[in-house]
């Protein structure tokens, strides 16, 4: 499907809210309504726009992340099909992803307690261990959204950052937990869906999403866009870093790069760990032969892996 510019600042407005309705976007990109829900039916269809998900801060509800790499070891293709779908099968794993380098599969659990990790982590790995090299388990410290600019081509200093971080300890109850985990999964619910299903009126859930996005529990709603049908490539960059100081000057490099779509900072992880969508490898090289450029003798190391198709993905 070629999109035209009209597609992309569809693509763009529902990245930054995917939650904003078609009247509102339908004015912002100067298109009918009719014209809004056409097109978004066509790039659902075309698969372009895989779902829709509620960035949840889960650090907020007493959560920590846990992101274990692995590579695959003595396997076929078939094999590595069945280790996926254990992963993606698994209610309490919420992202995976086929990797290609350095790193085969990435998978991120949350849990409250690091003995219920043990517990989840070593009941898979039992089953897959014969199969796969651990390469890292970390503890996910930060975690940045960042819109995509490189859809329009826009000025990226000024884009959008939702950040997962530091924990603060929300009172939630079954209600609001319910709430979350259907908007994780499915952000543009309606509030009369959200209220038939959980048997409350929709003023009572409209009370209840405001309290929980004014206490950054709900830090935004994305799209999850098919980035290989959109003709771009998926890397994850790490960096070893000689000094450690210019970790601040790095993030404002990657803050103005419009393919920069996520920084990741890690308990047991890389120096500096960033995420990039981009048109073409050679791009890519680009993009790090700049970096080397601008950080002469700081960057020690650069290891890169780029990702093949996600999985599974729903924050929570």
């Amino acid at each position: 499907m070629n999109l035209d510019i009209k597609d992309r600042r569809i693509l763009y407005e529902l990245d930054k809210n995917a939650r904003a309705s078609f009247s509102e976007i339908a004015k912002r990109i100067k298109l009918s309504k009719n014209s809004v829900i056409s097109r978004i039916k066509k790039l659902e269809e075309e698969e372009i726009i895989l779902n829709y998900n509620g960035v949840i801060n889960i650090n907020h509800l007493g959560y920590t992340t846990y992101d274990i790499y692995l590579k695959f070891q003595d396997t076929t293709p078939e094999k590595e099909k069945e280790i996926i779908n254990l992963a993606v099968k698994n209610k309490k794993i919420w992202l995976v992803g086929k990797l290609e380098g350095i790193v085969n599969l990435v998978l991120f659990i949350s849990t409250k307690t690091p003995e219920e990790f043990y517990e989840i982590w070593d009941s898979l790995y039992q089953k897959i261990k014969k199969n796969v090299k651990v390469m890292r388990i970390a503890i996910l410290l930060e975690y940045h959204h960042f819109t995509k600019e490189y859809l329009l081509g826009s000025d990226a200093s000024k884009r959008i950052v939702e950040m997962i971080g530091k924990k603060r300890y929300v009172d939630v109850d079954n209600t609001d937990v319910n709430i979350l985990k259907q908007m994780a999964n499915d952000a543009r619910i309606s509030l009369i869906d959200l209220s038939e299903k959980f048997k409350l009126t929709p003023k009572t859930i409209r009370n209840r999403i405001k309290r929980l996005e004014k206490e950054k529990v709900i830090l935004g709603y994305k799209i999850n866009i098919n980035f290989q049908k959109l003709g771009y490539e998926y890397y994850k960059v790490l960096l070893t870093l000689n000094n450690l100081g210019i970790r601040e000057e790095l993030y404002m490099w990657i803050l103005r790069n419009p393919n920069v779509v996520y920084y990741d900072k890690f308990l047991n992880g890389a120096d500096f760990e960033f995420d990039v969508e981009i048109s073409s490898f050679k791009k890519f090289v680009e993009l790090l032969e700049n970096l080397k450029q601008d950080f002469k003798k700081s960057i020690k190391e650069i290891e890169w892996f780029s990702a093949i198709k996600i999985y599974k993905s729903s924050y929570f």
